[in-house]
């Protein structure tokens, strides 16, 4: 699948993985986020953008991908345009996020605060239902003097 047609991005700046519940491929992912930050020359972003990456990717595994039977799988697409960055995940879960506004995470509780970052860290985020039943959780972070 062209993930880039798919949504609707027509760069030469798209990059795709998939990803499982299994550690070493959520480790893979943030591998994968910051080489391809690292071949779009903006090193400068690299520990935003990976923190970004993280939070989604992590907030599918918990909260999208079942923790038992199959091997259900989540992708992370990353776009660079312009001075921007979108990252979106697509999981199978019709389940929104939830907002930051809508929860306040004890204080020393160790979850609870990936959307609080992301929202912090990005410009804009959001979510969109898919036609399979899934969601794709979407950030998009300005990089200007990209």
């Amino acid at each position: 699948m062209d993930w880039g047609l798919a949504l609707g991005i027509s760069t030469a700046d798209f990059a795709a993985h998939a990803f499982s519940r299994d550690p070493e491929s959520v480790q893979g992912i943030r591998r994968f986020a910051r080489e391809t930050i690292a071949g779009w020359g903006l090193r400068t972003y690299a520990d935003d953008l990976t923190n970004v990456v993280n939070e989604l990717t992590v907030n599918a595994v918990q909260h999208a991908l079942p923790k038992r039977g199959g091997q259900a799988k989540a992708w992370l697409g990353m776009a660079h345009t312009g001075g921007t960055v979108v990252c979106a995940v697509t999981d199978p879960s019709p389940a929104p996020p939830t907002p930051p506004s809508c929860r306040s995470p004890e204080y020393l509780a160790p979850t609870g605060r990936g959307l609080v970052i992301v929202d912090a860290l990005t410009s804009q985020w959001g979510y969109a239902r898919t036609h399979s039943g899934g969601k794709i959780v979407w950030a998009r972070i300005t990089t200007p003097h990209s």
